[in-house]
């Protein structure tokens, strides 16, 4: 009863931690990209990832190499566990989000992108692009012809920003 008073305990006081901040000089690992086609969208570059911890940008390559490589069950290990470290990067929403459109699982990648664009805000053209880029295919693969000419106007929009 004791030791697991004391593990309770322990427990707590871990879940408690929370990460030092990066520091904005040390070396980021880049991120493996998988292409620029809509079909498979890229991994969100470092600049998305803002302070997001070591072990969850780790974890994020690894689950582009088992995307890249076909194992999507391998790819979504990984990205559920970088997630649990940070739950409010919204590069990684959009990783899953694109894996789940490899998998077919549409409507949840169009929810996944929503929330990867809710999150990110105005600040980060690029990956907003890439999330509706997402939102599109899957709307297409739905059959939602008027959910997906929306996301092609809002693609134009962000494209004649960046241009």
């Amino acid at each position: 009863m004791r030791g697991g008073a004391i593990l309770v305990l322990v427990l707590a006081l871990a879940a408690c931690a929370t990460p030092a901040p990066r520091d904005a000089a040390a070396p980021v690992p880049e991120a493996a990209s998988s292409g620029s086609d809509a079909a498979a969208p890229e991994v969100a570059p470092e600049a998305d990832f803002g302070t997001t911890p070591t072990a969850a940008l780790t974890l994020a390559q690894q689950a582009e190499s088992a995307r890249q490589a076909g194992d999507t069950a391998r790819a979504e290990q990984r990205l559920e566990r970088a997630l649990r470290i940070a739950p409010r990067d919204p590069g990684l929403w959009h990783q899953m989000a694109a894996l789940r459109l490899d998998q077919q699982r549409f409507q949840q990648a169009e929810r996944l992108a929503a929330r990867s664009l809710q999150m990110a805000g105005d600040g980060d053209r690029e990956l907003a692009l890439r999330n509706w880029r997402v939102i599109l295919e899957a709307r297409e693969a739905q059959g939602d012809a008027g959910g997906a000419e929306e996301a092609r106007e809002a693609i134009q929009r962000l494209e004649a920003d960046i241009v």
